[in-house]
């Protein structure tokens, strides 16, 4: 078997992938979940941003009843450190046609990071439009390695192509980034968990910028979900489009999409991240 076919971290040197770590999670009915990530997650100090999401909505999922997820608002307040990870989930709000649903990642009486996902049942609506990913230069493109202990080590479970743009610490002032990546699962295909881990991928375009490696940090981050289906859609071969909208004071704004493998974007998010240099 494929190596990056893999589940779980059962074998010595397998990776502990997305569909392992959510299968392996505890639930309370209290609302409590319960996970425990494996080194193979973190980026730096903290759990990879994009684990954090897929816990948290994995958090909210009873409380949805089915509905699909349209927004996921997060503020990331701490760093979230290597081990078990308890998440609390409650409702905010439950309307006609939408549930408001919170989860918080508690260390102690800490809150390490707040989440908001907005779940919403299909209307009808003559109003119906999709947008498709951007034209793209493959002899252009550079294959994006994995350095164990130069890089952060959630990398390694994702395969990346660089298709526009430079890498942090080229010293390019580069406005938009384009990436080609795959993650590294035994899914057959893309669930709402593979997404959200797929969705905090890109360094900031900032980063670029920069002639030596420097360290940066999304504080808060806001994914809408656009209603193409991507639950039939594979783990290989998702586009990345990242722009940076704006950058003063060591803090960038940036707009991320999502493109699913049949070309449709599929989600768009927006990040307010601090670049310390």
């Amino acid at each position: 078997m494929d190596e990056s076919k893999q589940g779980g971290a059962s074998s010595e040197g397998a990776l502990q992938n997305i569909s392992a770590l959510i299968a392996g999670c505890t639930r309370s009915e209290d609302g409590w979940l319960r996970a425990e990530p494996s080194s193979a997650w973190m980026q730096g100090r903290s759990l990879y941003g994009g684990v954090q999401a897929a816990l948290a909505v994995e958090a909210m999922r009873p409380f949805a009843e089915g509905l699909p997820i349209r927004t996921l608002q997060a503020t990331l307040c701490a760093p979230v450190p290597a081990g078990p990870v308890a998440i609390h989930a409650r409702i905010l709000r439950v309307g006609g046609s939408t549930r408001q649903i919170e989860a918080r990642i508690i260390e102690g009486e800490q809150v390490l990071a707040l989440f908001v996902g907005i779940f919403g049942k299909a209307r009808e609506s003559v109003v119906a439009h999709d947008f498709v990913a951007p034209a793209f230069d493959e002899a252009k493109g550079t294959d994006m390695p994995f350095i164990k202990g130069m890089m952060p080590d959630f990398l390694q479970q994702f395969r990346a192509r660089l298709l526009r743009g430079h890498f942090p610490g080229a010293g390019k002032p580069d406005t938009e980034h384009l990436y080609r990546i795959s993650l590294r699962d035994n899914a057959e295909h893309t669930g709402l968990a593979q997404l959200l881990t797929m969705s905090d991928f890109p360094p900031p375009v900032g980063l670029s910028w920069l002639s030596t490696f420097t360290p940066a940090s999304t504080m808060t981050w806001m994914l809408n979900f656009t209603g193409h289906a991507f639950d039939n859609q594979s783990l290989e071969d998702w586009l990345i489009d990242v722009k940076l909208d704006a950058a003063h004071d060591g803090y960038t704004q940036q707009t991320v999409t999502l493109f699913a493998p049949d070309g449709y974007a599929v989600a768009r998010g927006t990040q307010c991240m601090v670049v310390f240099g």
